[in-house]
């Protein structure tokens, strides 16, 4: 779910140590979410205040909403102004823990920029943080995605998701090992260059059937370490070229 912004031209290499995302410097090439969502079906309005620094880490809170409020949550989102477009994406973060929780991880344009609805996602659903969804839409059209299992909890530490968005193919990674490949064989593939996005939401009615229902009371939290991004073909620095955190 995102906000309109203004259309950019497709971003050099980025790496973005997230601790330090409220840097002076750093913000201006971040959009924080602060708006409510006017889809009846979505329970979730975006506080800028809920994005933190906190021990050399970006976190993205998820809490309810004060009594009277529209939403039953307010939760938070940032997206990079520059568009980005085919390359190697890289984050290390540590997925939210929560019945009907959703902290994710994607890139995304679509007619908030009178565009196609393009997207690439690592989605992270609380209801069991042992596997992640990856998937992605090309002109409004989802394609396979799959629920994969990750061989360890994300919720309870950081590590290395990656995808390379390929004009032929999508290849989604975990600590360097292939998860996940789609092809032009499997149907259209996304083509537009989108916004880096990350954020935390609650589902309700009308994702029961994917992420569970969150209950009114729950409250939960995702991390980021790093945030990067690299073009084929650029010397750019990543996510992977440095150490993950014990």
């Amino acid at each position: 779910m995102a906000e309109p912004a203004a259309a950019d031209e497709a971003a050099p290499g980025f790496i973005l140590d997230a601790g330090e995302f409220s840097r002076a410097d750093i913000q201006p090439q971040w959009f924080t979410s602060n708006f409510d969502i006017k889809t009846s079906g979505f329970r979730t309005a975006w506080r800028k205040a809920l994005v933190s620094t906190e021990d050399g880490r970006m976190v993205l809170q998820l809490r309810p909403a004060p009594d009277g409020h529209d939403k039953d949550f307010l939760g938070s989102e940032v997206q990079r102004r520059e568009r980005t477009h085919y390359g190697r994406y890289e984050v290390v973060m540590t997925a939210a823990r929560g019945d009907g929780v959703i902290s994710s991880f994607f890139t995304y344009t679509g007619p908030w920029f009178d565009d196609p609805h393009d997207e690439i996602d690592f989605e992270f659903l609380g209801r069991d943080t042992t596997k992640v969804w990856a998937m992605a839409f090309a002109d409004g059209q989802k394609l396979s995605g799959r629920w994969i299992d990750l061989g360890f909890d994300a919720a309870e530490a950081p590590h290395l998701y990656a995808f390379e968005w390929h004009p032929d193919r999508i290849v989604w990674y975990v600590d360097g090992k292939e998860i996940l490949r789609i092809t032009e064989a499997d149907g259209p593939l996304p083509q537009t260059p989108g916004k880096i996005y990350a954020n935390i939401w609650a589902g309700g009615k009308a994702q029961r059937n994917w992420s569970g229902e969150a209950p009114i009371w729950t409250r939960a939290a995702a991390s980021y370490d790093c945030m990067s991004y690299r073009p084929f073909g650029v010397d750019a620095p990543q996510c992977s070229d440095r150490s993950l955190r014990d």
